[in-house]
């Protein structure tokens, strides 16, 4: 069984569209949502769902990270996922990278590509990133689409839980506790639709989550010559890479959305 924690704070407007993909998946499923006392109506909206595989709680917490550990706390699955309530899986997609894992036992997780959505959900990018390694991830703290990941329980002995600590890169801290040294294979598909709008994290504090992605990758530098990468990395993409391209944001801008109007493609 695959158990789906989702954690939610005042999204009325996108979880009915999360709840949906969800609950469209073939594959055994629970579906476990951990809102944190929501003042905008998502409480009414999941008393008044019908879904034998929805369970969820709403109480006040500490953000995002406390309730994803809530969520891992309660799961049941053998399969555990993390999917934000502003995000849409595609089931069918989905269903297809699972019968993946299940023909690959001795594969430990999975994430495949995403399509970005504005708050309307339409695609304005789609990305399907390389091959996974463990080592370029810690290096350059890039090219794995986190939201998509699927991973074996047994994978929690070596991160049973997110460090609460951080506020907006626990994932990349615990993503990478958790894969380290874990077969991974990647979908060449995308399996969720990630909505990039005005109040979500990624627009408001990506600059937070980037710093302190970058405290995290120091921490497991063995060396002077380890840390040296890592900082003139993180130098160099923060020099050039706004300069030529929307990053860190998805969304496209400048040269690329003039490009694409004047019907270039890629």
């Amino acid at each position: 069984m695959l158990s789906v924690i989702t954690p939610a704070r005042n999204m009325a407007r996108y979880l009915p569209d999360m709840l949906d993909s969800v609950a469209a998946l073939r594959t055994p499923h629970e579906h476990i949502v951990i809102d944190g006392d929501s003042d905008d109506g998502s409480v009414e909206l999941l008393e008044g769902r019908e879904d034998p595989h929805l369970t969820w709680i709403s109480e006040p917490d500490s953000g995002q990270t406390e309730a994803v550990n809530k969520g891992l706390r309660l799961a049941r699955g053998d399969l555990l996922a993390w999917v934000n309530a502003d995000d849409v899986y595609i089931p069918e997609a989905v269903d297809r990278a699972l019968e993946h894992l299940d023909r690959n036992p001795d594969v430990g997780a999975i994430f495949g590509g995403v399509n970005y959505v504005d708050e309307n959900g339409a695609i304005f990018r789609t990305l399907v990133p390389p091959r996974f390694s463990w080592r370029t991830y810690l290096y350059f703290g890039a090219f794995v689409t986190t939201p998509t990941i699927v991973w074996r329980r047994e994978l929690l002995k070596q991160a049973p839980s997110l460090n609460e600590a951080y506020v907006d890169a626990a994932d990349y801290d615990f993503y990478l506790r958790l894969l380290r040294g874990a077969r991974v294979h990647r979908i060449p598909e995308p399996l969720l639709n990630f909505r990039y709008h005005p109040t979500s994290k990624t627009t408001t504090d990506v600059w937070v989550q980037l710093d302190e992605a970058k405290e995290i990758r120091l921490r497991w530098a063995r060396n002077p010559f380890q840390r040296g990468i890592m900082r003139g990395w993180e130098r160099a993409r923060r020099a050039i890479l706004p300069r030529i391209s929307s990053w860190p944001h998805p969304e496209p801008r400048r040269v690329v959305k003039l490009l694409r109007r004047i019907g270039a493609r890629g």
